[in-house]
């Protein structure tokens, strides 16, 4: 334990008299207004600490990269508020979501995946209930999710979580992840003390342990290469297909970019797609140009004709996929059926954008 002499102490205390007392007012209305107005000042710096945390990122999690997209789909799920904190430079808050969130999707994953039935969930929910991230933390280690520098910090975050919450400032002080110098001793000292630390790497750090976490939930069908590869493709097209590219931005008379579009779309499931499945797509992309052509001309009968060939083929597709998901991964259900777009909605509200218009 690091000692701390009396004119430390004493040093400490004079310049929070100062900080607290002498330099805000003491009424509660100009009081909240000073608070503002230092709420303000945190916010004039806002692009510096967007460009310091965005660099952090970008370094860990490289832009188009397939682990950024897996940052990007956690942030967006759980950090906004985590995001606003560290924009405030309220780091003292900011630590305490960070943890919590740590700690409820290591507990979560852990509930999720351990158990066989209802009944064992129940038994290791109520086993859990009463864990933290210091008792599971090793865990995710034994499952070769997490190393050594990864427990430290999960175990390093929850121990300066702790000495925030519980007003300790002499356990905030000697944390490793402030680098001060272990002499601060009143309550009062932990938020000048945070304020001054840079937390944008603890939010990356943070993310890749959730992220790391998250390899325990992989379903096993995941880890097969060609399973995994035919699976992201075709749950990501198959909204595509379903919506005949009418949602498209290029969906529009003239554009010659869509058939550009949907070319380079199904291109890359003829690499891992059944020769059968390929075969459908061929067809699908040839009816569906014919569609949008249809749309151009205001051939509505035609229009209407395709429409439904295409409802019909696109039953066909989806048959040939879960096939094809089937061979590894047999006896499961993988792909949930869509609904085709109803073309007459659709055209009630896009009216410029094609020479038809339909008949009520």
């Amino acid at each position: 334990m690091v000692k701390m002499n009396s004119n430390s102490k004493q040093k400490e205390a004079e310049q929070l008299l100062l900080d607290k007392v002498a330099n805000k007012p003491l009424n509660v209305s100009d009081r909240l207004h000073a608070i503002v107005t230092d709420i303000e000042k945190s916010l004039k710096s806002k692009e510096d600490k967007i460009s310091r945390l965005v660099k952090e990122v970008d370094r860990k999690y490289p832009p188009q990269s397939v682990s950024r997209g897996l940052y990007d789909a956690f942030s967006a799920m759980s950090f906004d508020t985590a995001y606003s904190l560290y924009l405030l430079n309220n780091n003292s808050a900011l630590v305490i979501e960070l943890q919590g969130i740590l700690e409820r999707y290591c507990l979560n994953t852990l509930n999720d995946i351990l158990p066989i039935n209802d009944i064992a969930k129940s038994i290791i929910s109520d086993a859990f209930d009463k864990k933290t991230l210091k008792d599971i933390a090793c865990y995710f280690k034994d499952w070769s999710l997490w190393n050594d520098d990864d427990v430290k910090f999960a175990l390093d975050l929850t121990n300066l979580r702790n000495g925030i919450a519980h007003k300790n400032a002499e356990l905030v002080s000697r944390s490793k992840l402030v680098g001060s110098n272990g002499q601060n001793r009143h309550s009062e000292s932990i938020h000048s003390l945070m304020s001054r630390v840079d937390c944008s790497g603890y939010i990356v750090r943070t993310l890749e342990l959730i992220i790391k976490a998250s390899g325990l939930a992989t379903p096993s069908f995941i880890k097969q290469p060609r399973l995994c590869a035919r699976y992201q493709l075709y749950t990501s097209l198959i909204g595509e297909i379903y919506n005949l590219f009418l949602t498209n931005p290029y969906a529009q008379k003239g554009n010659p970019l869509l058939e550009t579009y949907i070319n380079e779309r199904l291109a890359k499931v003829y690499i891992v797609g059944s020769e059968e499945l390929v075969n459908c797509l061929q067809e699908y992309r040839k009816k569906v140009l014919q569609f949008h052509q249809s749309l151009e001309q205001g051939d509505e009968e035609k229009s209407k004709m395709l429409h439904s060939e295409l409802g019909t083929l696109l039953n066909k597709i989806l048959t040939v996929m879960r096939k094809d998901l089937n061979v590894d991964f047999p006896n499961k259900e993988m792909l949930e059926e869509p609904s085709l777009i109803d073309i007459k909605q659709y055209l009630k509200t896009n009216k410029d954008r094609w020479s038809l218009h339909n008949n009520e």
